[in-house]
């Protein structure tokens, strides 16, 4: 996202660090060569422009390469460079329509311009495939609470954790959204027991700096984003919180001012 709000990278990092797997193809078939594999460790580490000029040469090798297209889809969306991105996933779609892993970055993408709706619809086509599918279900979640249907997100939230009990991002996001649905006490709780886990408590820390400034606490909101961002970016991102807490009291719906 563009802006200071982190939440929505966080409420997909179950997505996102699927895509850190080495890429596969819709028969499930990894890289057939040795440049995407390098492409996807140069990826891995954060090396994106790398990773994009060997995705690239795997690419016109082979035009056909799914898992290449996929690359480069991935790549260029964490570049921010999405118009890229789009190009080299819906080729990738239109040679895999029934790749899920294809349809799952268009669902990212889609969220990442501010288009929920369209982050659904790319999402269900996955579910259609795979009911279970993890990426999918969070990725529709998210793009519920984005939408502020919380109540229909959280219908989500509960069906994937019937399959996926203890996942992390999960409970982590269905906290917020219940934060969001009005119910402070419980979202919050939650998070709380969340960040004891001591190996992946601190990705919890930016949902819950949202539901203690929506609690009006803003005390604990600013210690939860504290080493996470400059000073300044902090009282900027209190500010907006606060903006969207007006709101919340007022029995508005906020989830486009925490996604946007």
């Amino acid at each position: 996202m563009t802006t200071i709000l982190t939440h929505a990278r966080v409420a997909l990092c179950a997505a996102l660090l699927a895509g850190c797997q080495p890429v596969t193809t819709e028969s499930g078939a990894r890289p057939g060569t040795e440049t995407e594999q390098v492409a996807q460790a140069a990826y891995s580490i954060g090396d994106y422009q790398e990773a994009a000029r060997l995705y690239e040469r795997a690419s016109a090798a082979d035009p056909g390469s799914v898992s290449a297209l996929l690359g480069l889809g991935r790549t260029y969306m964490a570049m921010g460079q999405t118009a890229r991105a789009g190009n080299a996933l819906n080729r990738a779609s239109d040679l895999a329509p029934r790749n899920t892993e294809v349809r799952n970055e268009l669902g990212h993408l889609a969220l990442n311009r501010m288009h929920p709706r369209e982050a659904i619809e790319e999402y269900d086509a996955v579910l259609a495939i795979d009911r279970r599918n993890l990426t999918a279900l969070t990725g529709k979640a998210v793009a519920l609470d984005f939408l502020s249907r919380h109540a229909e997100a959280q219908v989500v939230y509960r069906q994937a954790l019937q399959t996926y009990p203890t996942n992390f991002a999960l409970l982590s996001n269905y906290a917020l959204s219940q934060v969001l649905s009005g119910d402070i006490g419980g979202g919050i709780a939650l998070m709380e027991e969340l960040l004891r886990d001591p190996a992946e408590g601190p990705a919890v820390r930016s949902n819950m700096a949202i539901a203690y400034a929506l609690d009006g606490r803003t005390r604990e909101a600013r210690a939860m984003l504290e080493g996470t961002m400059s000073g300044e970016q902090i009282t900027a991102t209190l500010a907006q919180y606060n903006r969207a807490r007006q709101d919340y009291l007022a029995g508005k719906p906020i989830g486009y001012l925490i996604f946007n």
